[in-house]
């Protein structure tokens, strides 16, 4: 088997599989996740539009391998974007408004909690007073 036609495959499969997640993507941010439009249109648009791309790959002639790197190219943004973009970790979280209400504490909770933090100050000074005696 010709090396080059192992690569030309292993390029289809990669392009086949980038062109299916590009119009899954598409459908889904048109239509909607789960609608019943979108799974129809999942089920006709995927398989058309992949054996498409792939008759338009193999028709390109000494250009066939810069038209299915394409599609490669587009996942690799979308991963990008995604990572460092609007929806990446290197985005600083937003802070909370100023009008946020909070709760006000009862006088019940306001005396448990104070004898709550007696208990532990109190804990805590035996803890270190045994902490020192060694």
């Amino acid at each position: 088997m010709n090396f080059e036609v192992f690569l030309f495959l292993l390029l289809m499969s990669f392009v086949s599989f980038a062109v299916g997640v590009i119009v899954w993507v598409a459908i889904s941010r048109y239509f909607g996740r789960g609608t019943q439009t979108a799974k129809i249109l999942n089920y006709i648009l995927i398989p058309v539009s992949v054996m498409a791309y792939n008759f338009l790959i193999i028709t390109a002639g000494k250009w066939r391998y810069v038209v299915g790197f394409i599609p490669i190219a587009l996942i690799i943004g979308y991963c990008l974007y995604y990572r460092f973009g609007n929806h990446g970790t290197y985005i600083e979280p937003q802070a909370k408004p100023e009008t946020d209400f909070q709760r006000r504490e009862s006088s019940k909770s306001r005396r448990i909690r104070e004898a709550r933090e007696r208990r532990a100050a109190k804990r805590e000074q035996a803890r270190q007073g045994k902490h020192q005696e060694k």
